[in-house]
């Protein structure tokens, strides 16, 4: 993912992980990545609606190594990932355009076990690189997908699942970590429309992940707030630009200039007129 804002390094210290505030980079960088994928969103709505915050928090702390599984096709977590956004919405039915993709799409119902197996596979050659599964909370209920997530903390492999509860029509209870505990590893809800707090806590779990620590779950839901009544009708991408205005990291120049940026990259390339014979 690239960013039209200026290069600041971000802090790293993982023990002051909810005091230090992020560079305006990186803020900017995740702005961006929203917006991207709201208007990706738009053309293929057939494809999973997740959250732009979970794509943008999530894809921000994915290195060039790592490998992007996802539990369904999913076009626009394709096309935040590579390749670029014109190849794919040109190609995309194109059986040629998918096997270029950077994000694996495993049997459907094997999904735990094939993100397991290569994160043990990456583990095994010796490579820091993590494997970073986004699915559908509904996902990871069942039996196999159990067994799989036994395997993967056994081995410590380096797994990062992302599961997403945030779509209203599945979920929108208030999360209190109780549902959690049978997870063999480490689990950590998260609210899904928050793209500062998923991108704090998958920086860590990834981190954890290169550094041999095991897998690690990423629940993301809905933290509803007092009197919402089941509902939560928040608009992530309006309440971080609401965000970054509070905290002189918004630019109506920068807004611009991305909104004609991304217009462009968006739109592929130019079609041919037709010539008469």
């Amino acid at each position: 993912m690239s960013s039209q804002s200026p290069a600041i390094s971000p802090s790293r210290q993982s023990n002051e992980l909810l005091e230090v505030p992020l560079s305006r980079e990186v803020l900017n960088d995740l702005f961006a990545s929203m917006l991207k994928a709201r208007l990706l969103s738009k053309r293929f709505r057939s494809g999973p609606q997740t959250s732009e915050s979970i794509l943008a928090g999530t894809l921000k702390n994915v290195g060039d190594s790592d490998l992007v599984v996802s539990a369904t096709p999913h076009p626009v977590l394709e096309a935040l990932r590579g390749p670029s956004t014109p190849s794919l919405v040109r190609t995309q039915n194109d059986t040629q355009a998918s096997s270029q993709s950077h994000v694996m799409v495993p049997p459907p119902d094997g999904i735990g076990s094939f993100a397991a197996g290569l994160a043990l596979a990456g583990s095994r050659a010796v490579s820091n690189a993590a494997v970073i599964l986004f699915t559908p909370g509904q996902k990871t209920r069942g039996s196999s997908f159990q067994e799989a997530t036994q395997y993967a903390a056994e081995h410590r492999v380096p797994l990062v699942i992302v599961a997403d509860w945030t779509d209203s029509r599945r979920s929108s209870r208030n999360h209190d970590g109780s549902s959690l505990s049978h997870w063999p590893f480490p689990t950590i809800a998260v609210d899904g429309r928050d793209v500062i707090a998923v991108y704090r806590v998958t920086k860590e779990a990834i981190n954890a992940a290169r550094r041999g620590h095991g897998p690690t779950l990423v629940d993301c839901v809905n933290f509803l707030a007092p009197g919402s009544r089941g509902r939560d009708q928040r608009d992530p991408l309006l309440t971080f630009r609401g965000y970054l205005q509070r905290h002189s990291a918004w630019s109506d120049d920068w807004y611009t200039q991305l909104q004609t940026t991304l217009k462009r990259e968006l739109a592929g390339p130019a079609r041919r007129k037709p010539t008469r014979s």
